[in-house]
């Protein structure tokens, strides 16, 4: 487990995202896929996807600055697990799942789908 200053790229969809990599020492990664680490949010081809990933975009705009934790590996493709901490000191998935855009989930067993629409907060 690594933790490192990112720069938001692109947000992906409702639980992945693109960052750049500040690893020091004038060294960068660029274009780093990351799976957001315990949650699972509405895919985008499912109602409510893209409004998920929007959201995301909106919390994590392009060129937003925030501390990633990597995890691992991530089981699919070359992307990692990451737990993010934004500017203000809140944690993402926290976030997300307290305002609906996601559910808790360890990878394990079948992927739950949050509710669609939201609930009114």
């Amino acid at each position: 487990m690594y933790t490192y200053a990112a720069t938001v790229v692109r947000v992906v969809d409702g639980d992945s995202i693109i960052v750049d990599l500040d690893l020091g020492r004038r060294i960068w990664v660029r274009d780093a896929p990351h799976r957001l680490a315990g949650i699972a949010a509405r895919e985008l081809k499912m109602p409510g996807g893209v409004e998920a990933r929007n959201n995301l975009s909106t919390l994590l705009p392009v060129g937003a600055l925030v501390t990633l934790r990597s995890l691992r590996p991530y089981k699919y493709g070359d992307s990692y697990m990451a737990q993010i901490t934004l500017s203000d000191g809140t944690d993402l998935c926290n976030r997300l799942i307290a305002d609906g855009w996601a559910l808790p989930w360890d990878g394990r067993g079948s992927q739950p789908v949050p509710s669609w629409p939201l609930a009114p907060v």
